[in-house]
């Protein structure tokens, strides 16, 4: 497509402006409530999240700083009163894809603004953009968002050429070109899944009171440290926490030598009981932390330090909760099992072996991945452009390979916790991309709405989130059936739908569809079936699709042999 033509606006023609309406500031950052929006570029001028109260900004808006720095936002947010962010709305934002041309459009005034010259909206609603317009003179707002799905399919090709030059790279350092176990990988492997392993039990470490110096372990506690003091992106040193992500670390530091923690060992967060190995010197602030060294030299190895730290997470996990945490003082009363050889000595040639073989396995296992990946992509791209109403997939979170996505890509469990959960037990990714897949809604509804909701026969379910994992959107097309229920089998009829299940934004909702859970909800699925004729699905028990410690009136996606019952596992 080509534009008919391009013309000039104002900003202040287009958007209105607001600014936030309390003094939020870096203190109010503590992991919950909203996202805190700032000036800035590093993570797109996003902060953190708060829960001080202050006012909140709506999606599908433009946030541009005095700096000239333009950032679509699809979920809500506050602002700081006092950084000069402001926040653009106006009809003009249709969505997502329109939002990210607009704000192409600013790009420009990064060079326009600076600390000598700050934009104030004053100076902001003056500039101007230049936008396509069709014959008639309105905004060609089709061109725009052809133009940004081209952008995406055509960085989506590079990024899958940069993957794979990557991975290719990573496998020839590593040594992991050729993933075929050896003789002695593949035999670890199979001792231990049949249980052949000795264990032996073995102090974590040394208790000075009783004089026992035989523990795996010299322990001692991080320094205590205010965290004032850190400043977050000003070396090369990992700040590490008591985080599960990013193998524990929260950012890169500098910071006095003597402060630093030695490598090559293993870390206990002291409070979460995240166990983790660092290779690297790194620095921990909290005293609470418990810092690792193997005190016999041969067992110093990073794949053998790797099976320790899955012992302590299965010896001390089970022990130790956020108000009983682990300490110094309590380490030395627990134990860790460990292998052994014929003579008792802990087997840290076999830990390698195994670890080792793990590793290939896992590799091959993300390469094989990869390959479908590759080739998935290109059919849900393919599918995204040719549906219109359907939400792309580009700008998905999920969508980009993160470090933790490799433990993802092989589970045999997917799930998606958004306001429509998606829960596949048993299920690997390449098989729900590959949409072989009979999956089943169940939507849990009183009494007093049961009927209304499953006789209408179309339902718009709302959903509160913007961005979709490519895992969740290709489940939500993959649903075949939709089950209405109150947890009781007795009243849950399930319903076999007689169209592909679409997702719109609101606006985009069909004459005729009944709306259900509307409120905060930014787009819809839409889903349609004959209410005169209820699925035969056999015998199944709906409390089997549920998921222990969670909403029971969250609707979710799910397995159709999630709730089917066997004759052999018949439930009373």
């Amino acid at each position: 497509m080509k534009a008919w033509a391009y013309k000039e606006f104002k900003i202040g023609e287009l958007f209105s402006a607001q600014t936030g309406d309390t003094d939020l500031q870096q203190k109010d950052i503590n992991g919950k409530g909203t996202y805190f929006i700032n000036s800035g570029v590093e993570a797109q001028g996003i902060k953190g999240k708060t829960d001080r109260k202050a006012k909140i900004f709506k999606s599908n808006t433009i946030t541009i700083d005095f700096w000239g720095n333009a950032y679509y936002r699809d979920f809500e947010y506050k602002m700081a009163t006092h950084n000069h962010v402001f926040s653009l709305s106006g009809d003009i934002i249709k969505n997502h894809n329109i939002g990210l041309y607009l704000v192409s459009t600013m790009s420009y005034m990064k060079k326009t603004f600076s600390y000598n010259n700050m934009g104030t909206w004053t100076k902001i609603k003056e500039q101007c953009i230049h936008l396509p317009v069709t014959k008639t003179g309105g905004l060609d707002f089709a061109f725009m968002e052809s133009r940004i799905r081209e952008m995406e399919k055509s960085r989506i090709r590079e990024m899958e050429k940069s993957r794979i030059r990557e991975m290719e790279a990573y496998l020839k350092v590593a040594g992991f070109e050729n993933c075929e176990l050896t003789e002695e990988e593949r035999a670890s492997i199979e001792l231990m899944n049949r249980g052949n392993v000795v264990f032996n039990s073995f102090n974590v470490t040394d208790d000075n009171k009783k004089k026992r110096e035989n523990g795996v372990f010299a322990v001692k506690n991080s320094h205590n440290i205010l965290q004032s003091s850190v400043v977050v992106g000003s070396g090369n040193i990992p700040y590490v926490t008591a985080g599960e992500g990013n193998n524990s670390v929260y950012a890169y530091i500098s910071y006095d030598k003597n402060q630093i923690e030695e490598g090559n060992a293993i870390m206990i967060g002291g409070k979460t009981m995240v166990v983790t190995y660092q290779a690297d010197d790194f620095f921990s602030n909290d005293s609470h932390n418990l810092v690792l060294y193997v005190k016999d030299k041969r067992l110093r190895k990073e794949l053998i330090q790797l099976f320790m730290v899955a012992s302590l997470n299965k010896s001390l996990k089970p022990i130790y909760s956020w108000g009983d945490s682990i300490s110094r003082t309590k380490i030395v009363k627990d134990k860790i099992n460990l292998p052994v050889t014929s003579s008792g000595s802990i087997d840290y040639k076999f830990m390698e072996t195994y670890i080792r073989a793990i590793e290939k396995q896992t590799i091959q296992r993300v390469k094989d991945w990869r390959a479908k990946e590759i080739k998935t992509t290109k059919n849900i791209v393919k599918d995204d452009t040719e549906s219109s109403s359907l939400k792309p997939l580009f700008g998905s979170k999920h969508y980009e390979m993160q470090e933790e996505d490799v433990s993802m890509m092989v589970a045999d469990n997917i799930f998606i916790p958004y306001s429509v959960e998606v829960r596949l037990w048993n299920t690997k990714r390449e098989d729900l991309f590959e949409g072989n897949l009979d999956l089943l809604l169940m939507y849990a509804i009183g009494p007093s709405a049961r009927h209304k909701t499953e006789s209408a026969c179309k339902i718009a379910l709302g959903i509160k989130e913007t961005n979709l994992s490519a895992e969740a959107i290709k489940a939500f097309k993959s649903v075949r059936y939709i089950m209405f229920h109150y947890w009781k089998n007795s009243e849950a009829t399930p319903f076999e739908l007689t169209a592909p299940v679409r997702l719109v934004e609101k606006e985009n909702i069909p004459e005729g569809f009944l709306i259900r859970q509307e409120k905060d909800a930014k787009q819809y699925l839409l889903i349609e079936y004959n209410s005169d004729k209820p699925a035969e699905l056999g015998e199944y028990d709906i409390l089997r699709a549920q998921r222990r410690g969670c909403n029971r009136y969250i609707p979710f996606v799910c397995r159709v042999e999630n709730i089917k019952v066997d004759k052999n596992d018949r439930q009373e």
